[in-house]
């Protein structure tokens, strides 16, 4: 692949991510390539999606999150999500991208100084959102802060049928109203969307395609339904090949993408970037997993360095498969071996030893 195609693929990408200044992630890129030039080209870009709270206003039928959040451990403080990102920042990837999660991230009431932090050290932040404190002030805010992207959630484009996924009133009206500061305030946000099986029979999926073109958001993505969380044992949720086919024939180079930016065309495979080892997820409790669907916990950073727990969770076999095209969880062996048998998996995680 030449240069032109590289560019051409990962227009999306680029177009995201100048949401804000970017010269504190060219001057770290330029210190990484300096340090470590072939490891840090190497690798590529490395993802860190920080749970910041399981806390949320919502109670999403499809929630990966919703059957942890009742355990009610201890969060982790402000300073030592500063500490994580001071480790991460030095990680010889030629960019690393941090992706605030949760719950509902803005809950917490030190987001804006974490993505200021984070924004510092030369990361590329995010943030995902329910758009429900997405309020014309939280906005600039965020702007200010230095965040560079964020995800709203749509999953429907008449608002009653969106609240009742959601069991939260009025809850489309607050995400457009916070999508649409964004587009005044030129910080650069994306619709996410989940591909259920009756939104592609009723076309729902293309109208909220529609809706963002009309919001005129940066882009809109398109995630696979996932057998974890609330959807453990939900098979059915699963899409058939020609279901499958049906939502890549939306996918467009310059708008809609399947899950990452760079899968933006029908030709192009889905990828797990946990099994390429350049994707992890640390919980709000500290707890280090390849995913927030995948509930296998390696180590907490309370007690162990990332870089231990990175080093045996990367050793881990079933991320070494050479096929990254499909989810660990949609794996029959992968769940043999530690989902279904796991008689705790319905209350929280299973902790690797």
């Amino acid at each position: 692949m030449n240069i032109i195609d590289k560019l051409r693929n990962n227009r999306l990408r680029i177009k995201e991510k100048f949401g804000n200044s970017y010269y504190r992630q060219l001057l770290r890129l330029g210190k990484t390539l300096i340090k470590s030039p072939r490891s840090s080209l190497r690798n590529g870009i490395l993802k860190v999606m920080i749970g910041l709270t399981y806390e949320c206003q919502c109670s999403c039928k499809y929630c990966c999150s919703g059957l942890y959040a009742k355990e009610k451990k201890k969060e982790l403080t402000t300073e030592e999500i500063k500490s994580l990102i001071d480790s991460i920042s030095h990680f010889p990837f030629a960019v690393v991208l941090v992706s605030f999660f949760g719950g509902e991230p803005l809950i917490r009431k030190d987001v804006f100084d974490l993505i200021k932090y984070a924004a510092t050290k030369g990361l590329f932040v995010e943030l995902e959102t329910n758009g429900i404190l997405l309020s014309l002030e939280n906005v600039k805010r965020l702007k200010v802060a230095g965040l560079h992207h964020l995800f709203v959630r749509i999953e429907h484009s008449d608002s009653e049928f969106h609240d009742q996924i959601s069991s939260f009133k009025e809850c489309f009206k607050k995400a457009i109203e916070g999508i649409k500061h964004c587009v005044t305030e030129r910080l650069s946000c994306s619709i996410s969307t989940i591909a259920m099986k009756e939104k592609i029979y009723n076309g729902q999926i293309k109208k909220i395609i529609e809706l963002g073109k009309k919001l005129k958001v940066t882009s809109l993505r398109i995630l696979y339904p996932t057998l974890a969380g609330k959807w453990l044992d939900e098979n059915e949720k699963i899409l058939s090949k020609a279901e499958e086919r049906t939502v890549r024939e939306l996918l467009n180079p310059d708008f809609v993408y399947l899950e990452s930016s760079y899968v933006c065309t029908r030709e192009m495979n889905r990828i797990c970037p946990s099994k390429q080892k350049k994707m992890f997820y640390i919980s709000c409790y500290g707890e280090v997993l390849p995913c927030p669907f995948v509930p296998l916990i390696f180590g907490n950073i309370r007690h162990k360095k990332i870089s231990e727990i990175l080093e045996k969770m990367w050793l881990n076999p079933f991320l070494n498969y050479t096929d990254c095209s499909e989810c660990l969880m949609h794996d029959v062996k992968f769940r043999n071996t530690y989902i279904d048998h796991n008689e705790l998996n319905a209350q929280y995680p299973l902790e690797i030893k």
